[in-house]
């Protein structure tokens, strides 16, 4: 009896061992091979390390990236997966860390800020190599051949005009519609939910680094901003009297149709501050 125990103890041990084989042999997998077209890049930077890659499952929001990386910009990789649909950000490592702070805790994708106040002219050394849709199927496999991208950002500068007020001690303001977010699965911008403050230079002008501004006009057409979102501007301004005493005074205008008007990656706007003598307010007025 106790040999016929051992016995089906060892048929029961073997049956699992089969049965787990056969799930592992079932698990649907396919294999992507990525391929860097270096030779077609039209970037102004190259970089020099490796780069790193995520691949986001979009079929399974429980599912972290799989992450990838290379020694070399040139070399490429050969990722297997379950089968799904992924999006795929890549970017090289030896970006300027000095300038961006990278994460990938967003949905599907990595995110790279930087600050836009005081203005930056030194380059964010960043390239990406990413796809937006990559199908992954059982067994089978799939090779996506992709150029790099260098990301740029733009610039924005406000100069402030007076009108009527003999001296202004200081300018302090914030900005609402200007983004510093940068999407790397396609470079562009990302809504920020935080507004840019700042505070004007000796000669009434300040110059912002930003990712892109939100555009009414593009708004409906691009889905990349809410149409309700406004490109609004706030000061705070310190009238110097005749008297020598200096009083706040704020005021607010919309910027929308004056960024309409502007050339798109060197935005200037100029705007006019004209003095309520008998009120804590200034009117703003753009051109």
């Amino acid at each position: 009896m106790l040999i016929n125990k051992w016995l089906l103890l060892l048929v029961f041990i073997g049956v699992c061992a089969a049965c787990t084989n056969e799930a592992i042999d079932r698990r649907k997998e396919g294999e992507v091979t990525i391929i860097p077209l270096w030779e077609e890049y039209k970037g102004s930077f190259l970089p020099d390390k490796g780069i790193k890659y995520y691949f986001y499952n979009i079929d399974n929001h429980s599912n972290y990236p799989i992450e990838v990386s290379t020694m070399i910009k040139e070399e490429s990789i050969i990722q297997i997966l379950p089968v799904g649909v992924y999006q795929l950000v890549g970017y090289n490592m030896d970006f300027s860390k000095d300038l961006l702070t990278l994460s990938n805790s967003a949905n599907f994708t990595v995110v790279a800020n930087f600050q836009p106040y005081p203005f930056s002219t030194e380059p964010l050394n960043l390239c990406i190599i990413s796809s937006n849709e990559i199908i992954v199927e059982n067994r089978g496999k799939v090779t996506q051949e992709i150029v790099p991208i260098e990301v740029k950002t733009k610039s924005l500068t406000l100069k402030f005009i007076p009108e009527g007020i003999q001296s202004i001690n200081k300018i302090t303001g914030k900005l609402d519609g200007a983004f510093a977010t940068i999407n790397l699965v396609n470079g562009k911008a990302l809504e920020d939910i935080s507004d840019i403050l700042f505070q004007a230079d000796y000669n009434n002008t300040v110059e912002f680094r930003i990712s892109d501004i939100y555009l009414p006009s593009q708004a409906s057409i691009s889905g990349s901003f809410p149409s309700y979102k406004q490109n609004m501007l706030s000061l705070t301004v310190e009238v110097i009297n005749d008297d020598g005493t200096i009083i706040s005074k704020t005021g607010e205008c919309n910027l929308n149709v004056a960024i309409e008007q502007a050339i798109k990656d060197n935005i200037t706007v100029d705007v006019h501050i004209k003095d309520f003598p008998t009120t804590n307010r200034v009117l703003l007025s753009v051109y």
